[in-house]
């Protein structure tokens, strides 16, 4: 290695170190995520004085995924031209889809196997930390959790919002499954299963984000038919039973479930009056966003229009300060802002990962299927690629995939 090479070639391996770090990161600490980012991008763009790092940007450059989060990004920006709002707000939108652009950069960066190993490992060590005091939590109190309700019945969300923290501990448990289905002693399944019993049973029993329990019970749903489906139609059966009963015991052991789904209902008949509910405004907004939508069909109002426009419809102010940040829903979002075009734009994303992942073995696809479910789940029934965890998480974890998947398919690893 010559001393040309030697300074890039260490930028490359830091700005990997810190992709890492931001894995690690993300679901404890947002500032630390954002930094660790910062860091990568300084480092990656110092990297590319060598061959390593271009080489790896190329083959990353290759990636179904990068195409359409490029496009999506692209969309957004050039949607800023027809937008109603200022500058300023405008700009703040960007940023928080400033991580499409990046996908290329973070698949790049994965081209190891080893870099992509650490991820995984990272991303379980964080899940891990706050599985362990969510559930100790029931018992303790902590200064530093956002919560501070011991017991059974009541939320007992750690360092995010309840919302976000079920996202991301449902595709812990999605990782646990295939984990899980790889080990080659008892010992060791058993203890990983073990694992996903206790993760599943924080986000049913410890967490009130209604979020968390459907991408949960989708995700759960997607995995076990999925695999079953791989084996036999009496698998598929077993499979069937097996979700009926663990989401019956699911829900007669859950008070804060059954509470949560309860309200639910109540808030649904209520949509439109009465005081600000979650599911009556979230039906208010998509009622707003379709009909607005309508005006602006192809192209949408533009990138940071929502909060612009939603005041003049929902003028009460308590409703406002709920209904007029974003819609609560990414699919209809884009709708709003950037039209059908960054609606479909955002379906070619997602579809990217289902593609790349139906055509590996069975175990590998179901997670595939399985994670794109969550993330159309989350994405449902929050503004999931907007919000800034959220987005971290989803966007971070899909590169992560993608890389993967690639790799496999380059060397023809496909069991």
């Amino acid at each position: 290695m010559t001393l040309g090479s030697a300074l890039p070639d260490r930028a490359h391996q830091g700005a990997q170190a810190c992709l890492v770090l931001t894995f690690l990161a993300f679901p404890l600490s947002l500032a630390m995520a954002n930094l660790a980012m910062l860091l990568m991008l300084l480092l990656w763009a110092l990297s590319l004085f060598g061959t390593k790092a271009r080489g790896a940007l190329r083959e990353g450059l290759r990636n179904p995924l990068v195409t359409p989060a490029l496009a999506l990004f692209a969309w957004v920006l050039v949607a800023i031209i027809w937008s109603p709002a200022a500058p300023e707000g405008a700009l703040g939108f960007l940023q928080k889809y400033l991580k499409f652009a990046m996908v290329p950069v973070f698949i790049a960066l994965l081209q190891d196997g080893a870099v992509r190993r650490r991820c995984w490992q990272a991303f379980a060590v964080a899940m891990g930390f706050t599985l362990v005091v969510t559930w100790l939590n029931v018992w303790f109190d902590f200064p530093w959790t956002r919560t501070h309700n011991q017991g059974f019945g009541r939320d007992h969300t750690v360092v995010k919002d309840y919302i976000s923290q079920g996202l991301m501990m449902t595709v812990f448990t999605a990782v646990c499954v295939f984990v899980a289905l790889g080990q080659s002693t008892r010992a060791r399944r058993a203890g990983v299963w073990l694992l996903w019993g206790l993760a599943s049973a924080s986000i049913l029993l410890l967490l009130q984000g209604r979020t968390g329990y459907l991408a949960w019970a989708a995700s759960t749903s997607v995995l076990a038919l999925c695999i079953a489906l791989a084996q036999s139609r009496r698998a598929v059966v077993a499979a069937t039973l097996g979700l009926v009963v663990v989401f019956t015991l699911a829900v007669v052991s859950s008070p804060v479930l059954q509470q949560r789904w309860e309200r639910a209902w109540d808030e649904a008949e209520d949509a439109g009056s009465g005081p600000v509910t979650s599911v009556g405004s979230r039906i208010e907004m998509a009622s707003f966003v379709l009909q607005q939508a309508a005006q602006a069909p192809l192209a949408g109002h533009g990138t940071a229009s929502y909060p612009v426009l939603a005041p003049q419809h929902f003028t009460e102010g308590e409703r406002c300060d709920v209904v007029c940040t974003h819609p609560h829903n990414q699919f209809l979002f884009f709708l709003f802002e950037q039209g059908a075009i960054g609606l479909l734009l955002f379906l070619w994303f997602l579809g990217a990962i289902l593609r790349e992942g139906w055509g590996q073995a069975p175990h590998r696809r179901a997670f595939v299927l399985a994670f794109v479910t969550t993330a159309v789940v989350a994405s449902s029934t929050h503004s999931a690629f907007f919000l800034s965890t959220e987005s971290h998480c989803l966007i971070l974890m899909s590169a992560l995939i993608m890389a993967g998947l690639r790799a496999r398919r380059a060397t023809g690893d496909l069991t």
